[in-house]
């Protein structure tokens, strides 16, 4: 019907045959939605509720193409035997792919299998060798590109699950709409970066009065800072995820060739690639010339990625591999000696996991959940975040003590062993399921339990 503009000088003018209006003559109109057409939305809808616009009228990009897709559902069925007497779990997650947050929702999914549920992992896209690789694996996928807004035709499909694990922040919409109908789990796994952009856009969904029913545990402590921080003491308690065991670990490396220092990752400050360079630009020639030390991560063509281009060319022992798939990362376990995580936030980082799962030594920056898992010296080693000095202090220690090595990485094995395998994380899994159902229970009593 019309645009809406602040700017005076194109009010009542046409743009493309459209009439150009102030915010204050939207009220004079007989509409079924005004569409939020920008990327900072919050002042806008603040401005059009103030001249008295309903709050079901006001729509982000996001809802709209929701709108469009609502009801349209595509399966890939994994696993038929979904019949089996089990209790019914459904997991939501953002688009698929091979990042740390979808893996701990197929990962979740497979832990559940193994304890006898029925589970389905649900998201609006993603990857296609990601989805037909767990749907090959036994898993339950269904795409549903209407998400993370649910209509009817949504809800119908979510009713016939007990219980619903609403994965990642950035899925409020489905953990708020869903926690009128089911007992809901929301996991949290982002750090504080990622709290802005998504208030902006579902920012409506927003309030500790929408979440009284739903039961949010952070996957480490640094996840559960960052929610607090905005939700202050929402968060009580921390869910670990395990992986499945792909190695035996223990792989004996002090006698191979050059050591292999290795940050895997894609190329963005947060992933601190260039503390990396900064700490190796300031080691021992002869640790330089023994010593190798690979970037695996996607490199794009920003400033950053550019940045870490030029200070790798002036560094021999430096090798960029740019992305690797999940096969080749597999390979790259095997070879390095240490696995190096100087990331300035992760929570739970997954690639740290997997190295201790494949008896690598880690040094992880004391602002990675890992660290929490980590004793110094012990089975991997802290750096502090940020600290390029501190950083090439450690990885000088652990070369110039590499017939330590082998013991280190057996002890970080263990720890994998006893914390993150998916026995353990079934077994997290099923305590968390029954205190959810308990405490939608005691809530619809009127008996609401303490959280």
């Amino acid at each position: 019907m019309a645009l809406i503009d602040n700017n005076p000088d194109i009010q009542g003018t046409y743009i493309d045959g459209v009439p150009v209006m102030a915010v204050s003559q939207v009220v004079n109109l007989d509409f079924d939605i005004v569409l939020l057409m920008s990327a900072k939305t919050s002042d806008m809808r603040k401005q059009l509720l103030s001249v008295g616009v309903d709050e079901e009228k006001i729509w982000n990009w996001a809802r709209l193409e929701s709108e469009k897709n609502r009801g349209n559902f595509r399966f890939y069925c994994g696993n038929p035997n979904v019949l089996h007497p089990g209790k019914k779990v459904l997991i939501i997650s953002t688009d698929l792919g091979y990042n740390g947050g979808s893996l701990a929702a197929v990962y979740a999914a497979k832990a559940l299998q193994q304890r006898k549920y029925n589970v389905v992992v649900a998201a609006p896209g993603g990857n296609p060798v990601f989805i037909h690789e767990f749907k090959n694996d036994g898993l339950n996928i269904m795409i549903c590109p209407a998400l993370p807004y649910l209509h009817s035709e949504e809800l119908i499909f979510v009713e016939q699950f007990d219980i619903v694990i609403v994965n990642v922040f950035q899925m409020m919409p489905c953990a708020e709409a869903i926690s009128k109908l089911k007992p809901v789990i929301w996991w949290i796994h982002e750090p504080m970066a990622f709290y802005e952009p998504t208030l902006e856009q579902y920012g409506e969904c927003a309030s500790q009065d929408l979440f009284k029913n739903i039961r949010i545990y952070a996957v480490s402590r640094i996840a559960q800072r960052g929610f607090n921080h905005y939700f202050p003491g929402r968060i009580m308690e921390t869910l670990a995820y395990g992986i499945p065991d792909e190695q035996g670990g223990g792989e004996d490396r002090s006698k191979n060739r050059k050591m292999i220092f290795a940050v895997i990752g894609g190329v963005i400050p947060l992933k601190a690639q260039d503390i990396f360079l900064k700490a190796i630009k300031k080691v021992s020639g002869e640790l330089k010339e023994n010593a190798l030390f690979w970037i695996i991560g996607l490199l794009g063509h920003d400033s950053y990625s550019d940045e870490v281009r030029e200070m790798a060319s002036h560094e021999p022992s430096v090798v960029l591999w740019g992305e690797m798939d999940r096969e080749k990362i597999r390979e790259a376990y095997g070879r390095m000696d240490v696995l190096v995580c100087p990331s300035h936030e992760e929570t739970l980082s997954m690639v740290v996991t997997e190295s201790m799962m494949h008896g690598n030594v880690c040094i992880v920056s004391s602002s990675v959940g890992m660290a929490d898992y980590i004793e110094d010296g012990e089975n991997g080693f802290i750096f502090k975040t940020g600290d390029s000095d501190d950083l090439a202090k450690k990885i000088s220690s652990v070369f110039y003590n590499r017939e330590q090595l082998p013991l280190i990485g057996r002890k970080a094995r263990e720890t994998y062993e006893k914390q993150f395998t998916l026995d353990r994380f079934g077994e997290r899994l099923d305590t968390v399921l029954l205190q959810a159902e308990d405490t939608t229970y005691c809530l619809k009593k009127g008996k609401r339990k303490s959280l």
